[in-house]
């Protein structure tokens, strides 16, 4: 329940109950405000009414206090006693049914339903805005920097962007993301599923739903209020609703119900829509981790070590799937520990270059011999040279330089505070100091320290880092003996695996793009549906092949390629008898329909927004005219580019695939397994024109993957 009191001593009763929302089907729970009536305030109980303390407006307790100590030790200081006042606690005795500014009023002895009809509005004088509940953060973990935040959304397919909320407090000297969704699975933790603002939908661009929640942005959280313009009535609810904005349209799109979807665009309920979607976040992902600082790396590697590995492997372990609470859940951590293994791949890989030499320069060789280094904070221990008239000293210092004097004895020259320095300190009055030693030392020497010890641990911190980076890849025999588990139930096998495929061929595209292989994979507009479905189906024979649901124990690898090769092969051969057939076609009506499948799809969109025209087109073999309509070419007007759509639509797709994976892996004897030349005997094509056809680069195409056993 919630309760709003206003200036006229009318108390306004409101009610919020969590069900199906109204928003559409797939819209899930909503979150729903019942105005229960006003109640009043009884005279009886008007003399309870406290003022306000005659205090000047900003009294000295409300006023932040600062410890002061030497060097800014980190001291806090907490206040005792009566009459102080707390952020968000207010005077006097609060119990459940406590009410008003000082919780002076009870709402059973001092308060009755009011006779009037009297309705409620946020614009009404008074009222105001309702507090429904915080957004976030509502755990500590609800915090992070951006970088560790969108390495959390891709693992866990981007799931996580749908309930973040950026802050203006930096974190660690980066931006600051909250969110409230669980470190193991991506989706709302079990607080914030008890609170009602995860339940609060949106408007969208749905003109019919009204918007009447909105955020306070304070520098580290969120909150939500209600903001109700047209007056309610008692007994009148009304369906929570805010609006994200213009930041929050690429994840309506991804959900279906953006402004693109309005002219076509696909949600990620569609295969192709999806991975296209996904491919364009992967590669502009593996940038951001390219541009990463090395303690960057680090916090990501220590947050997956940390608050993400171990809770998807102990839901992604040899147990029933089907008796999982969440079966989404599950199979998006399943996906999350195959993201695990290539992100630690990238991650790994852009570790050891920005690692690479440390963060020192090369020492010379009278430093090398020391134990102290250039740039490095020692402490001298009572001494100053002889022919120097100061005092000896005892200290914290810098080392300027490392030599030998003529006794051959190791030295250093150090810098004081103060600008003052020594020429000449035996190493053996240096020791390395202690957080005692710099009291009255000046706090950059004392930050240059901390830094120097932070700097010397990065060695035996990389090692452990790049293991726990090993102990991430992916493990095929862990995923066959998963499977094994869940034999019984073929939903959920099917579902993981279909989700896997998908997966695997996302990395694969990933691989075909990056190396210039494959433009625009799975784009209508650039190939035709016999293309993307040849493509599709060679995916996921390589996909099964990468994930392996069981244990090839008889094969030797030159059997598991070749029974790839050969399903590869038969793909292809099938898609060139196809576009064959389609071309030989002479009925008009029959061939309209089927020169679809060879057809491209251009889309033109106005400035304003709206779509202004649909066509689909085909490849003439008129350079005047190299493009024609569907319809056209069904009353023969024209003839289509034969060499076109089985050479560059399907051989090329086929062999870019193909060209991946390593076929000579075992002693140089698989030229007979797939070959340029193989592909083009299966298919039917002229070896020559074909060769005339390739692209230089595409002649030397190395092979990227290997296929498991």
């Amino acid at each position: 329940k919630e309760y709003v009191f206003d200036v006229a001593d009318v108390l306004y009763e409101f009610l919020i109950r969590i069900r199906d929302s109204d928003c559409g089907p797939h819209a899930g729970k909503g979150a729903f405000l019942t105005f229960k009536g006003a109640k009043v305030l009884k005279e009886s109980s008007r003399n309870k009414c406290k003022k306000f303390r005659k205090t000047p407006p900003n009294p000295q307790t409300r006023k932040s206090l600062k410890a002061l100590y030497p060097r800014d030790r980190g001291v806090s200081v907490t206040l005792h006693g009566d009459d102080l006042h707390g952020d968000e606690i207010h005077f006097g005795p609060k119990t459940d049914d406590s009410v008003g500014f000082w919780n002076e009023f009870s709402l059973i002895e001092d308060f009755q339903d009011s006779n009037d009809n009297i309705t409620f509005s946020s614009k009404f004088p008074g009222c105001g805005l309702v507090e429904l509940d915080r957004y976030a953060p509502l755990l500590p973990e609800d915090r992070k920097t951006d970088i560790v935040f969108s390495v959390k959304d891709f693992i866990f397919s981007f799931e996580p962007s749908s309930w973040r909320f950026d802050v203006s407090e930096e974190l660690n000297g980066c931006h600051q993301v909250v969110d409230f969704t669980d470190d193991t699975t991506g989706a709302p933790h079990i607080v914030a599923k008890s609170n009602v603002a995860m339940y609060v939908n949106e408007v969208g661009h749905n003109i019919d739903l009204v918007e009447n929640v909105c955020s306070l942005e304070k520098p580290r959280s969120v909150y939500y209020y209600a903001s109700i313009g047209t007056p309610m009535k008692k007994g009148e609810t009304v369906e929570l609703l805010v609006n994200y904005k213009e930041g929050y349209e690429s994840m309506r799109v991804r959900r279906g119900y953006g402004k693109a979807n309005l002219l076509g665009v696909k949600s990620d309920n569609d295969d192709y829509s999806r991975v296209q979607r996904n491919l364009a976040e992967r590669i502009s992902f593996e940038d951001s981790i390219k541009s990463y600082r090395e303690d960057e790396v680090g916090s990501v590697i220590d947050f997956l070590e940390n608050r993400v590995w171990d809770g998807i492997v102990s839901a992604t372990s040899c147990l029933s799937l089907e008796s999982a609470k969440n079966k989404c859940d599950v199979i998006r951590q399943i996906i999350a520990r195959r993201r695990l293994d290539w992100t630690s791949r990238i991650l790994g890989s852009h570790y050891s270059v920005v690692g690479r030499g440390g963060s020192h320069k090369e020492a010379r060789h009278d430093e090398a011999d020391s134990t102290f280094k250039v740039g490095m904070v020692v402490y001298v221990n009572n001494w100053m040279e002889a022919e120097d008239p100061r005092p000896p000293y005892s200290g914290v210092a810098t080392v300027n330089n490392v030599f030998r004097d003529k006794f051959d004895r190791i030295c250093l020259g150090v810098s004081l505070p103060g600008g003052k320095s020594i020429c000449c300190v035996p190493e053996g009055v240096i020791s390395e100091p202690t957080e005692d030693d710099f009291v009255e030392a000046p706090r950059r020497m004392h930050s240059n320290w901390l830094k120097w010890k932070r700097e010397e641990s990065h060695p035996q911190k990389r090692e452990s880092r790049q293991l726990v980076l090993e102990k991430m890849r992916w493990d095929s025999s862990h995923f066959r003996n998963l499977l094994s588990c869940n034999q019984s139930s073929s939903d959920m096998h099917s579902r993981i695996m279909d989700s896997l495929r998908w997966e695997v061929s996302e990395e694969l595209l990933y691989l075909l793009v990056k190396d210039n292989r494959l433009h625009h994979p799975l784009n209508d507009r650039h190939w035709c549906p016999i293309s993307m479905r040849l493509l599709t189906r060679s995916l996921h024979v390589v996909a099964d092949n990468i994930i392996p649901t069981h244990e090839r124990k008889e094969s030797s690898y030159e059997d598991v390629l070749s029974a790839c090769a050969e399903k590869l092969l038969v793909i292809l051969r099938e898609a060139t008898e196809a576009v064959r057939n389609i071309l030989a076609l002479d009925k008009e009506e029959a061939k309209e329909n089927f020169l679809r499948y060879l057809a491209f799809h251009e889309k033109s969109v106005s400035e304003c927004g709206t779509e202004q025209s649909s066509r689909y087109y085909l490849k003439a073999e008129s350079e005047v005219t190299p493009h024609v309509s569907v319809e056209d070419c069904s009353k023969g007007q024209t003839t289509l580019d034969e060499n076109f759509y089985l050479i560059h639509q399907v051989l090329f797709v086929t062999h870019a695939l193909a060209s991946l994976i390593d076929w000579n892996n075992f002693n140089n004897r698989g030229e007979g397994i797939y070959s340029f030349e193989k592909a083009c005997q299966i298919a039917a094509i002229d070896l020559d024109l074909a060769r005339r056809l390739q692209t230089e680069k595409s002649r030397s195409w190395k092979p990227l993957i290997f296929l498991p056993l």
